[in-house]
């Protein structure tokens, strides 16, 4: 398994709910550089150019992370392509962190930086001004930033076409919301809603091809969207949702990260649909997730060691991963979507593959 350095999780009750919340002793600097000097030290080979560099096999890897594992989403899918380099010999340490505790972040970030002990460090969400004042201080060291893009010749940046994968989900959510047969937990009232962690460019990525994917199927069906103002608190999550539900929503797309546990679960105790995203979240409440949209992040994660390792990556650039090349994808639950729906949506999903339906877009 891929080494981590996990938190101790406690349980407490919010509302008459047990949640879990993960806490995370703050380690000093000179801790965390001791930690990264024990990683197992493989040779690297560097390079005068800042925008291509590589090694041989056994490319040693670090994933500093602003949350902690175990969300069935973002970080776990992540976790999964370090898993898949570690079994192929590389060497990888995942450094998780509160996600109350920023400053945490920017240690391990500074901590493994200046260890020279890895050859990629991998670094994502919520991490943008910390990577931005880091990476300058050296640069010498590469960097891989996914789900973001930050414009530095030692970095890395992956992109994710969520929009493409969005608009596959709002397909969904419009036919479930109009044909209560097919999907009985619907009452066919036409309307669905979005329930989102931050308003940020990233997630309003989600929002407009979500929207777009409903309209085309019928403009007349109303999106609701709620923010629940962080990616952390599942309690509000699931009482956002609940309300979108007594109002109507026939369907609520998770778009909130490790909060977005507290939508599935609302779908579940009020008997409506839910769809998942990040990861495969079909199995956790499988009688009520219609599908999860996927991000490939372990694929990208894998893919972009395997060409550090033969010279084929252009740091200082951006690479988008979508649905043509696979780094978005809806799954379905076959137990819930009949095979009429996924033939409309694989429809959907090749006019966008093939540039005759272009989503929209908040990014330039």
């Amino acid at each position: 398994m891929t080494q981590t350095v996990r938190s101790t999780p406690e349980t407490h009750l919010r509302k008459g709910t047990m949640m879990k919340n993960l806490h995370v002793r703050r380690p000093s600097l000179v801790a965390l550089a001791a930690v990264a000097a024990a990683a197992v030290t493989l040779s690297a080979c560097s390079s005068g150019d800042t925008n291509a560099a590589g090694k041989g096999d056994g490319t040693n890897a670090v994933y500093v992370m602003s949350d902690n594992l175990g969300d069935k989403g973002f970080n776990d899918s992540a976790a999964a392509g370090f898993d898949r380099l570690k079994a192929e010999g590389a060497g990888t340490k995942l450094l998780q962190a509160s996600p109350s505790d920023p400053q945490l972040w920017r240690q391990n970030l500074e901590a493994v930086s200046t260890s020279g002990q890895y050859d990629l460090i991998f670094t994502g969400p919520g991490m943008h001004d910390n990577l931005a004042a880091v990476a300058p201080q050296h640069p010498d060291q590469k960097y891989v930033f996914f789900d973001d893009e930050l414009k530095a010749p030692n970095v890395l940046s992956i992109r994710y076409a969520q929009n493409e994968g969005s608009y596959l989900a709002g397909v969904l959510a419009a036919n479930a919301s109009l044909d209560p047969k097919s999907f009985p937990l619907s009452k066919g009232n036409k309307k669905v809603g979005i329930v989102a962690g931050q308003d940020l460019p990233g997630i309003q990525e989600f929002i407009v091809g979500f929207k777009q994917g409903v309209a085309s199927v019928d403009p007349g069906i109303n999106v609701n969207i709620s923010f629940v103002g962080n990616f952390n608190d599942a309690q509000k999550a699931y009482d956002l949702t609940t309300t979108l539900f007594n109002s109507g929503a026939d369907v609520v797309y998770n778009v909130a990260g490790p909060a977005g546990l507290g939508i599935l679960k609302a779908a579940a105790d009020t008997k409506h649909y839910a769809i998942g995203v990040d990861s495969d979240q079909n199995s956790l409440h499988p009688q009520h997730v219609l599908a999860s949209m996927l991000k490939q992040i372990g694929n990208s994660v894998y893919d972009s060691a395997k060409k550090y390792e033969k010279d084929e990556i252009k740091f200082g650039e951006t690479v988008v991963y979508g649905l043509s090349n696979e780094g978005v994808a809806l799954v379905y639950n076959d137990a819930l979507v009949p095979a009429e729906v996924k033939q409309k949506i694989d429809a959907a999903k090749q006019k966008v593959v093939s540039g005759e339906v272009k989503v929209d877009s908040v990014l330039k």
